[in-house]
């Protein structure tokens, strides 16, 4: 018997096969692992972004809260037209109210300015919330009162109430953005 020793043949006949398979497997590795990243990074900016709506979230219901406060225990007295230091007068339908307009929100003199809230150790935002005058409404005749406001006594049966719109707006410095609104009524 004859034994082949492959120590020292040429390698004409090889195709290198095996070189190319190892090529495709190693780009089908490289585009996985970018795809897993590409996710990890979305999922982390998605994590992100809902933290950040959060935090505003919480700064504009506190902004409700002083605005609600304000309306309560103070003397409110509104413009004629338009919105000056966060109090706004009547606007017929179907005209817009002058918080809804661009660059509103950005541009002072027309909101008023709440008290910081503390949203992290090292973050801190202040809420921004105008009134708006509502107009006036007549309680019913069993003097119920739809208010959750429990630290008012009901109103009597056909008392008349001054109601106001809140609307209060936060931004976070990474740019999650709220605007929320409540009726009250005084």
């Amino acid at each position: 018997m004859k034994t082949h020793s492959f120590i020292g043949h040429a390698r004409g006949n090889q195709s290198g096969a095996a070189l190319l398979i190892v090529l495709l497997l190693l780009l089908i590795v490289t585009l996985l692992g970018v795809a897993s990243m590409r996710g990890a990074i979305m999922q982390e900016r998605m994590a992100s972004n809902t933290t950040a709506r959060s935090m505003a979230f919480q700064v504009a219901e506190a902004g409700l809260r002083q605005a609600e406060i304000a309306a309560r225990d103070g003397v409110i007295t509104f413009p004629a037209s338009g919105c000056s230091a966060g109090r706004c007068a009547m606007v017929e339908p179907p005209s817009e109210p002058a918080w809804a307009a661009d660059r509103f929100w950005a541009t002072a003199g027309g909101y008023q300015t709440g008290a910081p809230v503390s949203v992290s150790d090292s973050v801190t935002i202040s809420p921004r919330f105008v009134i708006e005058d509502f107009g006036r409404v007549t309680t019913a005749a069993s003097g119920a009162s739809g208010s959750i406001d429990l630290s008012k006594p009901a109103p009597s049966a056909g008392a008349t109430q001054a109601v106001y719109r809140i609307t209060s707006y936060a931004t976070t410095p990474t740019g999650g953005e709220v605007i929320l609104q409540s009726l009250y009524r005084r």
